[in-house]
């Protein structure tokens, strides 16, 4: 019992400010990261994963590794795919933004009969893909077309919730 008394009596000492010692929180092993292989990976108590570099220690994220991103195709360009409209214009072309600009440009200027292929060769990949689009959508009204919208299960449980089914019966005196 003397011990009991004593924690509450260091725990109150604590709160109001006038305990003289140290407060440890956790326990913290030391030299975890001591005497570790290059290459090694291991855990510290807080369940962190590190890993021991000829250089030191580092972290490992549990993320993975992302280089930069893309290049931009043109050769003399071969600028980074970092902004939104260079990673729209990639997408569809292969191109940045201003090097697909570019080639468009020098397409029409060069010969009006290849520009005007190149645009009619995009308009019909479009299609495509918006055609594909369609279907699906087609197939997916399609699908909830044979569902019976008047399906009064829902409707009767609901207002069958609200009834009382008990009986009372007159009883005479």
């Amino acid at each position: 019992m003397a011990k009991k008394s004593k924690n509450l009596a260091k725990v109150q000492s604590m709160l109001d400010g006038t305990y003289g010692g140290k407060i440890q929180v956790g326990a913290a092993i030391e030299g975890i990261h001591e005497n570790r292989k290059v290459g090694e990976r291991y855990f510290d108590h807080d369940d962190k994963e590190w890993e021991k570099t000829s250089w030191g220690r580092k972290s490992v994220s549990k993320l993975a590794n992302v280089g930069l991103g893309d290049n931009c195709s043109n050769e003399e360009c071969g600028k980074l795919i970092i902004k939104k409209w260079d990673k729209d214009t990639f997408k569809a072309d292969g191109r940045c933004y201003h090097c697909q600009l570019n080639y468009e440009l020098d397409l029409e200027f060069d010969s009006k009969l290849r520009w005007f292929a190149y645009r009619r060769l995009k308009d019909f990949k479009n299609m495509s893909s918006l055609e594909k689009d369609m279907e699906q959508w087609v197939d997916a009204i399609t699908e909830e077309r044979k569902e019976n919208p008047f399906d009064k299960k829902i409707a009767n449980a609901l207002s069958n919730s609200e009834v009382e089914f008990s009986i009372n019966k007159n009883k005479t005196i």
